[in-house]
């Protein structure tokens, strides 16, 4: 098999469509939210795919950018609250496994050869779709593979059977809040920036940035209406905390948000909040609903979106550097980036 990577030469339409019809497409994948981290990041998207025979066999979104001496490549990029990315293959349902792995692993060879010859790539993060359990060509190209989790829930037995997985302490949560007046509701764009405002609180006093511009979500949510939804607790009429989720093929995605509230309160609105939003997703018709990047690496603690009885999930994704681009990253992330949110955090 023979797999020739060019650039993408369609329109959005037929992209969307390969996207929506990969098991392995993801929403962050779609030619406008492509397009939109691309206006944002100061990257350049090279949307690359591979063909063989004239038919196309997967597609690959990569973004370029040049930092001082270093050419950066990413897929996804920093900065836009994406948590994969990566490739979508295109394989027959009557393909057989091997032929399978065989197109998958020719193709992601084939861009990495891409990448080291025509970008000559000195950063390259690579974050993989969730159906994409097979790292196994990064790790043979020299990549470090790490692996993230995401909980998934199942919807399919409706509100009831949720609500009994639930322990009695959360169940009695749920309704004391409901008992303080505690509303959950459905917001538009100035709701999306109450979340953001807190969450820029939140993280001031973490020393951390929101690093994504308050731009880039305002132009998601004008194209993605449709999937982006805007949960925001409420008590007597003030937005105490919030999340930014959205829902895709049949699955509703807890995304970002959750800030704690400016003042202490109990119990959790937020953990009101991601009820309602369950019950939004079965209402919707959704199977399952995924908190993303719910689950760390680290056993520091609890996490808080295992109270609702889900199943962990893993994704993985993979990286290689230079000697001096993994410096210039180690000092960023040892020095520079925390002297930055000391300093955010005395301007605030």
């Amino acid at each position: 098999m023979t797999i020739e990577i060019v650039n993408f030469t369609g329109n959005s339409q037929e992209w969307d469509t390969i996207i929506d019809q990969s098991i392995q497409g993801t929403i962050f994948h779609r030619w406008d939210w492509l397009k939109i981290t691309e206006k944002h990041t100061s990257t350049r998207l090279y949307p690359l795919a591979g063909m063989k025979d004239g038919v196309y066999v997967g597609l690959y979104p990569i973004f370029f950018q040049k930092k001082g001496p270093f050419n950066m490549v990413y897929s996804p990029p920093p900065r836009t609250a994406l948590f994969y990315l990566g490739p979508v293959m295109i394989n027959p349902e009557d393909l057989k496994q091997d032929k399978k792995e065989t197109a998958y692993i020719e193709f992601v060879n084939g861009v990495n050869d891409f990448i080291i010859h025509q970008l000559k790539g000195d950063y390259v993060a690579i974050s993989l779709s969730p159906n994409i359990q097979d790292p196994r060509p990064f790790s043979w190209s020299g990549y470090s593979v790490e692996q993230h989790y995401d909980y998934v829930a199942d919807l399919r037995g409706g509100p009831d059977v949720l609500m009994l997985s639930l322990d009695k302490k959360q169940r009695q949560n749920l309704n004391r809040a409901k008992k303080r007046g505690m509303t959950v509701e459905l917001g538009g764009k100035k709701e999306l920036d109450a979340i953001l405002d807190l969450m820029d609180v939140r993280y001031a006093q973490q020393a951390k940035m929101v690093t994504a511009p308050r731009g880039y979500f305002h132009d998601l949510f004008e194209k993605f209406q449709n999937n982006l939804k805007i949960f925001v607790a409420k008590i007597e009429g003030e937005i105490v905390t919030g999340s930014i989720d959205f829902h895709y093929k049949g699955v509703h995605y807890s995304w970002i948000g959750s800030p704690k509230p400016k003042i202490p309160l109990s119990p959790s609105p937020n953990d009101l909040v991601m009820w309602e939003s369950v019950l939004y997703g079965i209402d919707q018709g959704c199977t399952s609903y995924v908190t993303l990047s719910a689950a760390g690496n680290e056993r520091l603690h609890s996490y808080y979106a295992a109270k609702f009885n889900p199943e962990l999930a893993i994704r993985f994704s993979a990286k290689k550097t230079s000697f001096s681009a993994g410096l210039l990253e180690r000092s960023y992330t040892d020095v520079i980036k925390p002297l930055k949110g000391r300093v955010f955090q005395f301007i605030k």
